[in-house]
């Protein structure tokens, strides 16, 4: 159940922290949508035959705040899941 949590408070964070980081572009808060963005193979065929076609890739992007939230829902978990699962 602890795991669940955890889970659902991470979703939630990136979730939120995207979507305030892409508000927040063009305004005074403008450093939250600062954007690291990795990509391998990114339209890289491995097997391409006129009827399958098998791509493998990676595409991971993250913003200022969607690392601040990160971090603050680390913290919130550890004050509240010891007091939300005690004796379980």
């Amino acid at each position: 159940m602890k795991k669940l949590y955890m889970l659902l408070l991470i979703v939630a964070t990136l979730i939120s922290g995207g979507l305030i980081g892409k508000v927040a572009k063009g305004g005074p808060f403008n450093f939250l949508s600062t954007e690291l963005t990795f990509q391998f193979m990114r339209n890289g065929d491995i097997i391409n035959t006129s009827f399958f076609k098998l791509n493998f890739g990676l595409y991971i992007s993250a913003n200022v705040a969607q690392v601040f939230f990160l971090l603050l829902s680390v913290f919130i978990y550890c004050k509240t899941a010891p007091k939300i699962f005690t004796g379980k």
